[in-house]
């Protein structure tokens, strides 16, 4: 995969200019599980150094500048310590990228790594009652065109995608690395219609145009799924059997 490749020559460019202070880098994300697309996925990249110091971030500008020329992210960048004191801060997050990882360059910063229940349910609850918010806010003040109303939806889907994910891992259920599959998984358990979400997954998937009028049902329903995912969310209050 030429994504892939590239992805490797960055970290190879960073371990050039680094040395053995880089302890891992990784790349995660739709590369990492297998349905990159060009053009419209991202190549997300995570590296761990020893230590972070503004010397060092100033070591990698020319590396990390010609990487975003190129349409990526900006890598993540970790101390070795505040890698591993920050499961509880980002335990969506580190969750999703354990799932779906693979290891550029030195350890798998992964292993051994336990995500907190709790701090997994309060966060994702957290994110998705806020993109919830976020998504009534913008679709009432562009319900008149229907061009802006598809923009909004392609482009929250990975947001709300990795939530949906999140909450998988939430009710105990392993998140399927698929994205009709996940969609599927949550529409389940949280009783919603899955049809709206798998239309903006194609739609994003094919490049094709969305431009949904504001009462279709793929924007109806599409709102409809998120506010079912964070009532079931609510109601999981309690750890799954294994995780107690």
């Amino acid at each position: 995969m030429q994504a892939r490749k590239r992805a490797q020559d960055f970290a190879r460019s960073l371990v050039e200019r680094y040395g053995d202070e880089v302890v891992s880098v990784v790349l995660y994300g739709s590369a990492a599980r297998g349905d990159y697309k060009e053009g419209l996925s991202d190549l997300n990249t995570l590296v761990l150094l020893r230590t972070i110091s503004p010397e060092l971030l100033r070591r990698g500008t020319e590396i990390a500048r010609a990487w975003a020329e190129e349409g990526n992210p900006p890598p993540l960048m970790f101390s070795e310590s505040e890698w591993y004191a920050s499961a509880d801060v980002f335990p969506i997050e580190f969750g999703d990228i354990a799932e779906a990882h693979v290891v550029l360059h030195g350890t798998d910063p992964f292993e051994g790594m336990k995500i907190d229940w709790e701090h997994l349910r309060l966060q994702c609850e957290h994110e998705l009652r806020s993109k919830q918010i976020q998504l009534r806010e913008q679709y009432m003040l562009l319900s008149t065109d229907p061009a802006a109303i598809g923009q909004l939806l392609a482009h929250s889907f990975p947001t709300f995608l990795t939530l949906f994910r999140a909450a998988l891992r939430v009710a105990g259920v392993a998140a399927p690395r698929d994205p009709e599959a996940a969609i599927a998984a949550v529409a389940e358990r949280a009783d919603f219609d899955p049809a709206p979400f798998l239309e903006v997954h194609n739609a994003r998937r094919t490049n094709a145009s969305l431009k949904p009028a504001p009462d279709a049902p793929v924007v109806t329903g599409y709102l409809t799924a998120v506010a079912r995912t964070s009532s079931w969310l609510d109601r999981l209050q309690t750890p799954p059997v294994g995780d107690r």
